[in-house]
């Protein structure tokens, strides 16, 4: 198997995890906040990756330096970006904040263009103006339908998520250039144990609750549990893993499949449906990134 179909085969499977997640994770926000959330999710992940941690530091032999950059870069990734992301998913509709993950790949594209000086073409530039265009579409969606102070629809969550998305990108270019020869486990079996670390000390020093009675709710315990190994563990080294093989301009076109696997999966678990504002944001995001990733 080629280096390019290992990619796509991998990141096409974190994409499906990933478009499942927000759909089942929401419920579970109705009990905790997304920080004990989060908490509860590297709680579980991080001791499950402790034997790769110690196995790779032992082999790899880095220097303090690195670990520092590679700790500093996932607090960036994990305890900074997620919060934001959850707490949008908080105020509106799972669906209406799976498919804002649409517009992950328009800014990665622009950042590897600017950044890593992947390519730069005209058609990149039509694609990109196009799926700005159904970005604003999406965001706005709740002023356009009139949904904004419903329960499920909010502006401002729908901002937050954008919020993530741009962080998000910065995370993944520096990753794209620090992490090159670094293994995806090990990397992986660092940043968990600084997210738990840090959104624990987060939540002691706000009063909440970092007991861990709180998976006592089925919702909590099975978002809880379905992040911290599909969505953590395997789904992050996927990432990692697919982006370092191809263009990161190109791997970002693979987030707009988790819009496509979160409308039915909103529908079933939440029964959420996508409105027409949505539909016609996904078509325009999809067709600009399509025409902005096209190999002639």
């Amino acid at each position: 198997m080629s280096s390019r179909a290992k990619a796509y085969l991998a990141l096409t499977t974190m994409a499906i995890i990933w478009g499942v997640a927000l759909p089942l994770v929401k419920p579970s926000l109705s009990f905790v906040t997304p920080h004990q959330f989060l908490y509860l999710r590297y709680l579980i992940a991080a001791p499950l990756m402790l034997p790769v941690l110690i196995s790779y530091a032992f082999k790899l032999k880095l220097s303090l330096k690195t670990y520092l950059k590679i700790i500093a870069l996932e607090i960036l990734g994990t305890p900074i970006a997620l919060p934001i992301l959850y707490q949008g998913l908080k105020l509106t509709s799972a669906l209406e904040a799976s498919l804002l993950g649409a517009a992950g790949p328009l800014f990665t594209v622009i950042g590897g263009i600017i950044f890593l000086k992947e390519r730069e073409e005209k058609r990149e530039w039509r694609g990109l103006v196009i799926s700005f265009f159904g970005t604003l579409i999406l965001v706005l969606e709740p002023l356009i339908t009139g949904r904004n102070h419903s329960v499920g629809f909010s502006l401002i969550g729908n901002l937050l998520i954008l919020l993530h998305n741009l962080i998000n990108t910065t995370y993944l270019l520096l990753a794209k250039k620090i992490y090159r020869q670094l293994p995806k486990l090990f990397v992986t079996s660092i940043s968990y144990p600084v997210a738990w670390a840090c959104l624990g000390g987060f939540l002691i020093f706000t009063g909440q609750s970092t007991a861990i009675s709180l998976l006592n709710t089925p919702a909590v315990a099975l978002a809880a549990g379905y992040m911290a190994i599909f969505g953590s563990i395997i789904a992050f080294a996927l990432l990692l893993y697919g982006q370092n093989l191809i263009e990161v301009s190109e791997a970002s076109l693979f987030s707009y499949l988790q819009g496509i696997v979160a409308i039915p999966a909103a529908w079933i678990l939440l029964n959420e449906m996508p409105t027409w504002p949505m539909g016609l944001a996904i078509i325009l995001i999809a067709a600009g990134v399509i025409m902005a990733e096209k190999r002639v």
